[in-house]
């Protein structure tokens, strides 16, 4: 029995199959093996099957990675779209928040005709942070000078104390250093002082020099007072939160929350007739003084 499957054998037996099929195709259907035929059925039907199978595996396998891909495609599609849509929703927040700021600067310059004022964009802070200095995009070459006062919408920023060609640097009212005419604005107290910064509390200056019965409680409104001939009259300051005994118990202090937001400073107005606005207030008090 083993003979008869030997490798000879084998071959023989490949070699009568392949010439039986050689002549029922050369019979053209004249002649009929239905023995033969019934093999070669039985033989390639599974083979037939096996290779349909294979084929449908290959075509699903096919449609599915399409769809994979197209998939991931579509993906990456829609995740550009998001980035797309959260660069504009950015861009168009950081422009309505811009826009909101220069209409408030606008409006102040249009409420404040006796100054004249020169927009600049804060383009850097200095090593000591919100209680030292900031630097402008405005210097010589636009006109600014040393001394000239700073704001915002908001009220009183500091002073220029360095002129550069295309660039200045401002201290700030928080700055140790930086001393400012007050003044409560209340009408029946008035009561006059020096506003500095201090390193008790450095994000909120004091007004100094108070007597120590002057009249001045929490909540009152601090105003430039004119007095120095740096800062022009009326400029707002802060509001008083707290009001202390200084050392030695002879006089008092105010501490002062300010209404400038020193965090969030991006833009400022630089008031380019401070000089010429404070000499001509002297000019008038002395007037007034002559004229009594």
């Amino acid at each position: 029995m083993r003979g008869f499957f030997d490798k000879k054998n084998m071959v023989l037996m490949i070699a009568l199959f392949m010439f039986a099929i050689i002549i029922i195709s050369a019979a053209g259907g004249k002649y009929d093996f239905p023995i033969v035929r019934t093999v070669l059925t039985s033989i390639t039907t599974p083979i037939n099957g096996f290779f349909t199978s294979v084929g449908n595996a290959i075509n699903k396998g096919g449609l599915f990675v399409a769809g994979i891909m197209s998939t991931y495609e579509e993906n990456q599609r829609l995740k550009d779209e998001i980035a797309q849509l959260r660069r504009a929703n950015v861009d168009s927040a950081e422009i309505w928040a811009e826009n909101k700021r220069l209409r408030a600067l606008l409006d102040f310059k249009e409420k404040n005709q006796r100054h004249i004022l020169l927009p600049a964009r804060v383009v850097g802070f200095n090593p000591a942070g919100l209680t030292g200095n900031i630097i402008i995009d405005k210097g010589k070459k636009d006109g600014i000078e040393k001394d000239m006062s700073v704001v915002t919408a908001d009220g009183l920023v500091g002073s220029i104390t360095n002129v550069y060609h295309t660039s200045s640097r401002v201290q700030l009212i928080l700055h140790p250093d930086s001393a400012v005419g007050g003044i409560v604005q209340r009408a029946s107290s008035r009561v006059a002082g020096i506003v500095s910064g201090n390193a008790s509390t450095p994000l909120h200056p004091h007004l100094l020099n108070l007597a120590r019965d002057a009249d001045v409680v929490r909540g009152d409104i601090v105003l430039t007072s004119g007095y120095g001939g740096v800062y022009p009259k009326g400029l707002l300051i802060g509001i008083v939160s707290l009001v202390a005994n200084s050392e030695g118990g002879l006089l008092k202090y105010a501490v002062i929350d300010p209404t400038v937001d020193f965090s969030r400073i991006e833009e400022v107005m630089v008031i380019t007739n401070t000089h010429n606005y404070t000499q001509e207030m002297m000019t008038n008090t002395d007037n007034t003084g002559e004229g009594q």
